[in-house]
């Protein structure tokens, strides 16, 4: 099954945050990576916030959605499931 290390990366930015420090901490940015789906119509998108060690997984695309689901585990890493 497709993993954050097999998916083909579509596009990879580093999103800095606007106005005020959070936590001491000034403009901490966001890395957003998306990868092709497995249809190829959507993508998948793991963002993940640098120094705080947040991090997310997710689908956007309505086919591969009622097929799979992320399973994300631990650090940044994530993997596809089937459904069922």
């Amino acid at each position: 099954m497709l993993t954050d290390r097999t998916a083909k990366i579509i596009k990879r930015e580093k999103i800095y945050p606007e106005g005020k420090q959070v936590s001491g901490v000034s403009r901490v940015p966001t890395v957003r990576t998306e990868y092709e789906c497995p249809c190829g119509k959507g993508k998948i998108v793991s963002e993940q916030i640098s120094g705080f060690g947040e991090y997310d997984a997710y689908m956007e695309c309505e086919e591969c959605n009622e097929k799979y689901y992320v399973l994300t585990g631990c650090g940044n890493l994530w993997e596809l499931k089937n459904r069922g």
